[in-house]
């Protein structure tokens, strides 16, 4: 049984000491007419959306009984090599939470949430030819025990293993598509993955047709061309009927 007067590793701060971060912490230069040259993909440096997703965080912390987040933006870390490993995790906060916080107890530090591309840039990599490396500029670290801190890094760290929220329909999956696109590092997916694993005719068909694995009897209608699947698709319990149109198909869909 823990004692209750067991000291914390590191002091929680009370509400009263916490410094929210406001727009402009969030999405430093915000209310500037012109945005960086080039360096962020989309026009996507609205306050409110780093904001919102900021809350987002913050509320998913509060659940789960963890200290709030930390404003340490005004005093930039420095020191980052490439050498030190920067695990960043793009797009929404929610979906990655377990993997923050496990990830902050197991490396501290070390994993980096982005919740705005204004927070990352591309630059070419001296590595890797035709390729690109993402530097952070701005991030919210974890740290051992829940704990987490906004921070400014300069010069940016260079991230060296990249993932987040590339569902179609999430609101972040458009720059957080564009952010991954031919990076010289490790990502954990991308948005044409996820339009393909999302796809149920696409995923079983790979599933039962190139790994024989068994799958859930499937009838599927496709109206029009898919190039993504063959002709003829035979994979064992995917049956696929293609229709011309979609007007007097009635009889050929009971048929089926």
């Amino acid at each position: 049984q823990l004692s209750t007067s067991q000291p914390s590793p590191e002091p929680v701060p009370s509400p009263e000491e916490q410094e929210w971060a406001g727009p402009e912490a969030l999405c430093p230069g915000w209310l500037e007419d012109e945005a960086p040259d080039g360096e962020v993909p989309g026009d996507s440096g609205d306050p409110d959306s780093a904001t919102h997703a900021y809350e987002r965080l913050q509320s998913a912390l509060c659940q789960e009984g963890l200290p709030p987040t930390l404003d340490c933006s005004a005093e930039p870390r420095t020191g980052f090599g490439p050498l030190d490993m920067t695990v960043c995790i793009l797009g929404s906060p929610t979906p990655f939470l377990p993997v923050l916080l496990e990830g902050g107890t197991r490396c501290p530090g070390a994993m980096v949430l982005c919740l705005s591309p204004t927070w990352a840039s591309r630059v070419p990599s001296e590595t890797s030819p035709g390729a690109w490396s993402l530097l952070l500029s701005r991030g919210v670290s974890f740290k051992v025990g829940g704990h987490s801190a906004l921070e400014t890094f300069v010069p940016p760290r260079r991230a060296n293993y990249v993932t987040g929220t590339f569902a179609p329909g999430d609101p972040e999956g458009g720059w957080v598509g564009e952010l991954v696109r031919d990076l010289d590092c490790p990502t954990g997916g991308s948005v044409p993955l996820s339009h393909r694993l999302e796809d149920t005719l696409v995923a079983r068909w790979v599933l039962a047709a190139r790994a024989n694995l068994p799958v859930p009897p499937t009838l599927a209608f496709v109206l029009g061309a898919r190039g993504d699947l063959p002709a003829e698709p035979v994979a064992p319990g995917v049956r696929l009927v293609r229709l011309e149109d979609a007007q007097g198909q009635q009889s050929l869909v009971q048929e089926e």
